[in-house]
């Protein structure tokens, strides 16, 4: 795990963490497109697949990096970032969570 940094998306350290990052995108790229939301592939495809259609390998099959761009390298760094992020829940779920329990008007307390 890394550190924390109060100044928000902690530096890549190596080659391998940067092409996982890549990788990130291209996998939820992949994931929008297999979906049924024709709203959420269209959005997939101008947001990501403008940068990701740029990207290619070199004959060892890693990724060459001079053909990533920022657009690509700023999503991948998000997408990597945003698994150490707290995931919101809906609004219902935090009222319940937060009401007392409910005692059973049957319930006498005995077991």
């Amino acid at each position: 795990m890394k550190k924390e940094s109060k100044y928000g998306v902690p530096p890549i350290e190596s080659r391998r963490e940067f092409e996982r990052n890549v990788y990130l995108v291209l996998e939820d790229f992949n994931r929008k497109l297999d979906g049924d939301d024709e709203a959420l592939k269209a959005n997939a495809v101008w947001s990501a697949g403008q940068h990701l259609k740029r990207v290619r390998t070199l004959p060892n099959g890693r990724i060459d990096l001079m053909t990533i761009d920022e657009g690509l390298r700023t999503m991948g760094n998000m997408h990597n970032w945003m698994r150490y992020m707290d995931v919101p829940r809906p609004k219902e779920q935090e009222k319940e969570a937060n009401e007392p329990d409910k005692e059973d008007p049957d319930d006498d307390g005995k077991i």
